[in-house]
C-alpha cells in the first residue's frame, strides 16, 4: 500500500473517516538502583545544519537495559533511564510513561520513579500514581488481549527536570521454549549519552550475537557465566523523516539469541506448535466442498485462498502464547475469526487436504526490511503461506487482494519459511497503476458538467477496495459532500461506488458533478483543473522531500487525463507546455511527464507521475537533484491556462 498511500493519503478529506495512527512506545533501559543524580549539563540538540527549528522534547542522560537470563530462556530485564525534559514538547511526551507487558507471560514492577526539579529538589513518585490499563487495540482491529501498560503519571513536569526511572520485567514464561532472544537499537533521533545494553546468560545457554555500529565486549564473570556488553555514543538528536524504513533498519543496533539462525528459529517455533495444518476431518470436508468439480491445483490454491479471505474475519488474539501459537482449526472455523497465524494455518490445512503441500512463513509486514542473522523472533510481526509447488506467496488476511498478489507491506522482504527453516524473498509488488480520466464539459455561462473516473490495478486496486470498505458506513451524501468540497465545486453530484469484494485485476470509481461558476465569463480568467479522488500529482509532489534516511522504493504510475471542453464564447490565451523531469535514486527511478494537446475548442492534457525500481529500499538522490526535481515539476504544475 505504500506504494500510492500518500497519493490517497490526501484523498479529499475523506480519509479522515478511515483510520487512526498508533504512536510508538519508546524502548526503556537498566542498570541497577541509584540515588537521584545531581543535574547535569543538558544535552544538546541537533546541530544547527541537521534541520531548522528541529529540537527534541527528551534527552536521554542515561540508558541502561541490563538482560538476566536463566537456562531455560527465562529472564528478568531491568531497565534504568534518566530523561531530561527540554521544552514544551517533551513536557507532552513525559507527562505519562507507559511500561507495556503481558499478564500471563510476565511480571512488570516499577522499582522507582524520582522527579528531579531544576534545583535539584527530588519528588518520589507514589505508587498511587501508576496504573494498570488496557492498551489501544492496534491498527483498528477487534483484539482479545491479556497485554497490559503500567501507566506512570508523573507530576510537575516542566523543562528542565530529570526523571529518574527504572523498571523490572520478569519473564516468567519464555515464549519459545528453552530459547531467549533480544533485538535492541540506538535511535538516531533521540539526544542521548551512557547507553549501555547488557545479557547475561549461563554457559549452558550460549548466545549468538550480531552488532552493527555499536561497541561490543564479551567477559566471562566469576560464576562462569558470560556478559555481553553493548555501548551507544553520546550523540545529538536528528529529526525523523516522514515515509522512511524504520528506525531500527538505519540505527546502531544488536541481537543477542540462543538461536544461531533461521533454521533454529523454525526449529524451535515448530517444536511450540508442533504440525497445526494437519487436516481435521470437518477441515478435509470443507476443503472437498469447496474445490468441488476442480482438479487443477492451481484453480484449487485459488478458492481456498478466495475462502479464508473472505470468510475468516480478522480478530488479533494474544492471551498467553496466543500471540505466537495458532488457535485448534476447528476453533477458527467455529469462530469465523481469527488473526494471521490461524488464516495461515487454516490456509495450509486446506491446501494439504486436497494434496497441496505448503508452509507457514514468519515475515516483517511492517516497514522494516531488515532481518537479523541470529534467530530472533522480535524480528517478526505477522505470517503468510508459502506453496512450493507454485511457487507463489499468499497473504490470507489480504481480504481485497486477489490471488497471487501480496499487499504491499509483504511485498519484498526477506522470510523464514517455518517448515524448512530456510530463508527466501517475497517478490515485488506488482507494478501498478492509479489514473483518473475528467472530462469537464464548459456551458457558455460558465457552469460545468464535470464526469470522472478513477481506475486502479495491481496494488492499487487492492487499496481502492479496502479504502471503500472501510468507508461502506458513510452515506453517499456525506462522501459527496467532501467530494464537491475538494474539487471547489458549487453543485450537486452522483458516486458510483465499486464492489469492495469483486475478484478483478481493476477496480473503478466513478464521480459525477455540476458546478456553477468553473468559468467567470466573460474573461479574461485561469482556469483551475478540480482534484479528483486522488488528490492530484501536485500534493504528491510536494510531499517528496530531501531525505538523508533510506526509505521504501516508490512504484507504479500515478496518471490523469484531462480533456476541457470549451464553449463558443471562451477563447484559450495560453496552456503549459509539455514537459518530461527524472529523479534518479540508489535503487529506483521517478519520472514526470506532461503532454497538451490542442483540438479547436477542446484540450486534452495527460500528467504522469511513473515510478521504476529493481529493489525494495532506496536511497535518495544528492539534496541538490532532489530539490531541482521538485521546483520544476511543482512549478509546471502550477502553469496557468489563460482565456478570455
Amino acid at each position: 500500500m505504500r506504494r500510492f498511500g500518500m497519493a490517497l493519503g490526501l484523498w479529499l478529506g475523506i480519509h479522515t473517516l478511515a483510520a487512526a495512527q498508533s504512536a510508538p512506545i519508546q524502548p526503556p533501559s537498566p542498570s541497577p538502583s541509584v540515588p537521584a543524580p545531581a543535574p547535569a549539563p543538558a544535552l544538546t540538540p541537533a546541530s544547527p545544519g541537521a534541520a531548522a527549528g528541529f529540537s527534541p522534547g527528551i534527552a536521554y542522560e542515561k540508558r541502561h537495559v541490563d538482560y538476566t537470563v536463566e537456562r531455560d530462556g527465562r529472564y528478568v530485564k531491568e531497565t534504568e533511564s534518566l530523561r531530561l525534559v527540554l521544552n514544551d514538547a517533551g513536557v507532552r511526551e513525559a507527562t505519562q510513561i507507559l511500561m507495556p507487558y503481558s499478564a500471563s507471560l510476565q511480571t512488570a514492577e516499577v522499582v522507582f520513579v524520582r522527579v528531579i526539579a531544576a534545583d535539584g529538589e527530588v519528588t518520589e513518585v507514589s505508587a498511587s500514581a501508576i496504573f494498570d490499563q488496557e492498551p489501544y487495540a492496534s491498527q483498528g482491529a477487534p483484539t482479545f488481549s491479556d497485554q497490559k501498560v503500567k501507566a506512570i503519571v508523573l507530576p510537575q513536569i516542566k523543562p528542565g527536570v530529570r526523571i529518574h526511572l527504572k523498571t523490572r520485567l520478569t519473564q516468567r514464561t519464555p515464549l519459545l521454549p528453552g530459547a531467549f532472544s533480544a533485538v535492541g537499537f540506538v535511535s538516531p533521533h533521540s539526544a542521548r549519552r551512557d547507553f549501555v545494553f547488557t545479557v547475561t546468560a549461563p554457559p549452558e545457554l550460549p548466545m549468538h550475537v550480531q552488532t552493527i555500529d555499536l561497541p561490543h565486549t564479551r567477559d566471562v564473570l566469576g560464576d562462569g557465566r558470560v556478559r555481553h556488553t553493548f555501548r551507544g555514543e553520546t550523540a545529538e538528536a536528528v529529526p525523523q523523516e516522514v515515509g522512511s524504513v524504520a528506525r531500527i533498519d538505519y540505527s546502531p543496533r544488536m541481537v543477542v539469541s540462543s538461536m544461531a539462525g533461521g533454521a533454529d528459529l523454525a526449529a524451535t517455533y515448530r517444536a511450540l506448535v508442533g504440525d497445526p495444518t494437519r487436516p481435521t476431518e470437518r477441515v478435509t470436508a470443507l476443503a472437498r466442498d469447496i474445490t468441488r468439480g476442480q482438479t487443477e491445483p492451481r484453480a484449487q490454491a485459488r478458492a481456498l485462498y478466495d475462502w479464508v479471505r473472505l470468510n475468516i474475519r480478522y480478530v488479533n488474539v494474544v492471551l498467553a502464547r496466543g500471540g505466537f501459537v495458532p488457535r485448534p482449526l476447528d476453533t477458527i472455523l467455529a469462530n469465523g475469526y481469527g488473526d494471521c497465524k490461524d488464516s495461515a494455518v487454516l490456509l495450509g490445512a486446506l491446501l494439504r487436504a486436497v494434496g497441496i503441500e505448503s508452509t507457514p512463513v514468519l515475515i516483517n509486514a511492517g516497514n522494516s526490511y531488515w532481518t537479523p542473522e541470529p534467530g530472533a523472533v522480535e524480528a517478526f510481526n505477522h505470517m503468510i503461506t508459502y506453496v512450493p509447488a507454485l511457487d507463489i506467496y499468499l497473504d490470507a488476511t489480504g481480504r481485497y487482494h486477489r490471488f497471487e498478489t501480496l499487499p504491499g507491506a509483504d511485498a519484498g522482504k526477506r522470510v523464514l519459511h517455518v517448515a524448512t527453516g530456510i530463508w527466501a524473498r517475497t517478490p515485488p509488488t506488482a507494478r501498478g497503476t492509479l489514473s483518473s480520466q475528467q472530462l469537464i464539459d464548459v456551458a457558455d455561462d460558465g457552469s460545468a458538467t464535470v464526469r470522472t473516473v478513477v481506475r486502479g490495478d495491481g496494488e492499487a486496486a487492492s487499496m481502492l477496495r479496502g479504502l471503500f470498505a472501510g468507508l461502506q458506513a458513510a452515506p453517499d451524501s456525506q462522501l459527496v459532500t467532501a467530494l464537491l468540497a475538494q474539487a471547489g465545486a458549487n453543485g450537486t453530484g452522483t458516486l458510483r461506488r465499486p464492489d469492495v469484494n469483486a475478484d478483478a485485476p481493476e477496480t473503478t470509481i466513478g464521480f459525477d458533478y455540476t458546478t456553477r461558476g468553473f468559468l467567470d465569463v466573460p474573461g479574461p480568467g485561469a482556469i483551475r483543473i478540480p482534484a479528483t479522488f486522488t488528490g492530484g500529482l501536485s500534493p504528491l509532489i510536494s510531499q517528496t522531500r530531501v531525505r538523508s534516511f533510506p526509505f521504501p522504493c516508490p512504484g507504479g504510475v500515478m496518471r490523469e487525463d484531462i480533456e476541457l471542453r470549451l464553449p463558443a464564447n471562451v477563447r484559450l490565451l495560453r496552456t503549459p507546455v509539455d514537459e518530461t523531469r527524472a529523479l534518479q535514486m540508489d535503487g529506483g527511478r521517478t519520472t514526470y511527464r506532461a503532454t497538451h494537446v490542442r483540438e479547436g475548442r477542446v484540450l486534452k492534457l495527460t500528467r504522469e507521475i511513473a515510478s521504476e525500481t529493481a529493489q525494495p529500499v532506496c536511497r535518495a538522490a544528492t539534496p541538490e537533484a532532489q530539490q531541482a526535481f521538485v521546483e520544476q515539476v511543482q512549478r509546471h504544475l502550477r502553469a496557468q491556462m489563460l482565456y478570455e
